[in-house]
């Protein structure tokens, strides 16, 4: 079975506040993923400046793969200290896991991680050491198959404050409510992390005292995505694509309706158009036997691409019931994607009562997959 390290994170600014002074960096290697977390003194802009200063220059440095001293050392004599306070402008933690699942962790000044291994959330073993007079926790340990692990900034351990609770959830009250989450369903890692946020933000009574992240990690089985739009040039090779996508390994979407008739005639499945507008601006999907969804074609492609551009990872997935809304979701929810694009030319698409930026199906797709790309999915393009 072929596994990937998924992580999710959601952010949630003070109330009142525009953005959140916490900044989370991800990088995806062939080999490896570095997470990084900081959080800014304080809250609002200059807290966020902070701790995007602070996570980039680590994660910059984390790439180049230098010495973890070196890194350390360069990363300390760079964050200011607030004079009035004696402390640093902005906390970090890291982490690199490697091909093998093998992870080493890093935290300064930040709450110690949470480790749901065998139904039950445990504190990690640390070594403790001091490097430019700033006590440095290290963790090291290989990540099993079924374990999960969620980082915090300290708006999550201090959640009820002064409202709820005198001295907040602390490290015991975070892990409790991790456990019982992430025991409801294992299988969803977005849907604890959402959950979570939620269950944090109701302790603050919904008006947070502070930014608070919270990124969970964990292996699970890579999803995968195929998806067909549009005829092919060849006649021939209906019966090509149509056996491709059929036969094609996890979820299927089939996009455009001529595309829908073709795959309906040569599988010999029946078409089921859709009536109900759940958008006035998208068309209604069809159904058909061994596919996910069926959407029209250009029209719904259009919006999908306009849904990933304004997409930012760590943002809850697109909500909505309307065939561009459902398309967005399931490319987000994959890991791998999958196009089959055939590059037969449609009369009606050159219509002048088309949107003149509208453009043609292989274009749109083609940015589709920068868009994919670009929040680090794999993307690949078969043009018949």
């Amino acid at each position: 079975m072929e596994l990937v390290f998924e992580e999710f994170y959601r952010s949630i600014p003070k109330y009142g506040e525009e953005v959140c002074g916490d900044n989370v960096e991800i990088i995806k290697k062939e080999n490896k993923t570095i997470i990084v977390l900081s959080d800014g003194l304080g809250s609002g802009i200059k807290a966020n400046i902070l701790s995007t200063l602070t996570s980039k220059i680590a994660s910059g440095l984390l790439d180049k793969e230098l010495p973890l001293k070196e890194i350390l050392s360069t990363i300390l004599a760079t964050l200011p200290v607030c004079e009035v306070r004696g402390i640093a402008y902005a906390t970090l933690a890291f982490l690199i896991i490697d091909q093998d699942q093998q992870l080493r962790l890093i935290e300064i000044d930040t709450p110690a991680a949470f480790l749901f291994r065998n139904n039950k959330v445990i504190k990690l073993d640390y070594n403790e050491f001091e490097l430019e007079g700033k006590k440095i926790r290290e963790s090291n340990f290989k990540f099993q198959r079924q374990d999960q692990l969620f980082l915090v900034s300290d708006g999550v351990t201090h959640a009820g404050i002064g409202a709820l609770l005198n001295f907040g959830l602390g490290w015991d009250g975070v892990a409790k409510e991790i456990q019982r989450t992430v025991n409801k369903n294992k299988n969803d890692l977005k849907y604890s992390i959402n959950k979570l946020v939620k269950i944090f933000n109701a302790f603050y009574n919904n008006q947070a005292g502070d930014d608070f992240t919270i990124i969970g990690m964990k292996y699970r089985k890579k999803r995968k995505l195929s998806i067909w739009s549009g005829p092919p040039l060849k006649k021939e090779d209906d019966q090509i694509l149509a056996k491709k996508i059929s036969q094609a390994e996890g979820k299927k979407i089939i996009s455009g309706g001529t595309t829908a008739q073709i795959a309906a005639r040569e599988l010999n499945k029946e078409l089921k158009p859709g009536l109900k507008y759940y958008d006035k601006n998208i068309p209604p999907t069809s159904k058909m036997d061994g596919f996910d969804l069926l959407t029209e074609g250009l029209l719904t492609l259009n919006k999908v691409l306009s849904l990933l551009k304004k997409y930012k990872p760590g943002q809850i997935p697109v909500e909505g019931k309307d065939g561009a809304s459902r398309f967005t979701r399931l490319l987000l929810e994959s890991d791998s994607v999958k196009f089959f694009v055939g590059r037969a030319v449609n009369e009606s698409h050159q219509s002048l009562n088309l949107p003149i930026n509208l453009g043609i199906r292989s274009q749109i797709i083609s940015q589709i997959s920068e868009q994919l790309r670009r929040i680090k999915k794999e993307v690949k393009i078969e043009w018949f």
